[in-house]
């Protein structure tokens, strides 16, 4: 018994100590993809959706933005269901409250899709 308290331990510690790293790479791809995401949406390529996520609105726009909205994507629903967990609510509900924080801070030109499937711009 003496040394499963200390296994256990570990293994709590361990559990821990991964989400917050994995949190913390998590913030620093987000943060280091924001200039590239608010040129594409400044740009028109790419808006948001009522769900939180990026989506690309000209289907002509080259790989490298197809490969940001996707790597901005999968972060995003990492995020979402981080939040989700630590909140105890549900992740489409976090990620509807992203989507509406960001739309009440977007900026004049940005484009997003509403829940009818309709571009508007701000």
């Amino acid at each position: 018994m003496k040394i499963l308290k200390p296994i256990l331990l570990f293994i709590f510690s361990s559990l821990i100590i991964g989400e917050v790293s994995a949190d913390a790479n998590l913030t620093k791809r987000m943060k280091a993809r924001l200039p590239d995401v608010m040129e594409a949406k400044l740009n028109g390529f790419i808006g948001e959706s009522v769900d939180g996520l990026l989506l690309v609105r000209d289907k002509k726009v080259n790989s490298k933005v197809e490969k940001l909205v996707q790597a901005e994507n999968e972060d995003r629903n990492s995020l979402f269901k981080l939040l989700a967990k630590d909140t105890g609510g549900d992740t489409k509900l976090v990620a509807n409250k992203f989507a509406k924080g960001i739309a009440s801070r977007a900026k004049k030109g940005h484009w997003f899709k509403n829940s009818s499937g309709n571009w508007i711009t701000k």
